[in-house]
């Protein structure tokens, strides 16, 4: 098994809530780049919080500058950093698209890793598992 480092996204936290059901639902978008491409993404993480540790699924929608699309499905996991002002999200993902400068990424399972501080703000990083 091998890892390539395939993007790195900056962003932020733009909203967060409680749904009836009890479920916490977290949206963000952010820009990067993916494949040495210039890009645009936003999510929406859906999932459970117990013992201080957030699991759930995410949607995103990733678009290159030149319209190109990618709907990337993951299940995450996320927690407190150790000096309790920011959090660590991990979380594996299968992505499809019809774009031929991402059609690669058909076939990958793809790991990310994002960093949020305090304010909501994060940085992320993904992988492409070999």
């Amino acid at each position: 098994m091998s890892l390539d480092l395939i993007g790195e996204f900056t962003g932020k936290n733009t909203v967060t809530r409680v749904l009836p059901d009890g479920k916490i639902e977290v949206s963000n978008q952010g820009m990067g780049q993916i494949l040495g491409i210039d890009a645009f993404l936003m999510s929406t993480a859906v999932g459970t919080m117990a013992n201080g540790i957030f699991t759930g699924e995410v949607n995103t929608l990733l678009t290159t500058m030149d319209g190109a699309t990618m709907n990337i499905k993951s299940n995450a996991v996320s927690w407190q950093d150790t000096q309790g002002k920011g959090g660590i999200t991990r979380a594996g993902s299968i992505q499809m698209t019809q774009s031929q400068k991402l059609i690669q990424l058909n076939t990958v399972i793809l790991l990310h890793e994002y960093v949020t501080n305090e304010l909501g703000d994060w940085t992320g990083k993904i992988w492409v598992w070999k």
